[in-house]
């Protein structure tokens, strides 16, 4: 007598937990659906490519082979620039870089942005 109550009692929870997760569960989806908004999707390319890009125009810009043009190493010194300002949107930092003409001040701020990114994990240095 109490192996068929208990079984009923089983068969009565089952059926009720699989009827509260069809109704609950198709309810909570299209709540979601209606009242959340959609997950952002970033802006600029993903943190990978820019690591990429910032490791490839670092050493374009290091290691200019003899005979390069002025023009060629000031646009390739540029791209790397846009490349670290990308990188700090990408990460959330100050990007002060992009504000500087010319010279040493931007320099000094291109290894200062360097050393932000580096600290927040981005690896795009050989190690020392």
């Amino acid at each position: 007598m109490l192996t068929g109550v208990l079984g009923v009692a089983a068969i009565t929870a089952m059926l009720a937990l699989v009827l509260w997760v069809v109704f609950y569960g198709s309810a909570a989806r299209i709540f979601v659906r209606r009242h959340l908004p959609p997950p952002t999707t970033p802006a600029g390319p993903p943190i990978e490519v820019i690591a990429a890009d910032l490791t490839r125009l670092r050493a374009a810009t290091l290691s200019a082979p003899p005979g390069t043009s002025h023009v060629r190493r000031v646009a390739t010194l540029a791209a790397y620039d846009d490349a670290l300002a990308q990188a700090c949107v990408a990460l959330g930092l100050p990007d002060t870089l992009s504000e500087l003409p010319l010279g040493t001040d931007r320099e000094a701020e291109r290894l200062r942005v360097e050393m932000l990114l580096e600290d927040a994990g981005l690896r795009f240095t050989p190690r020392r």
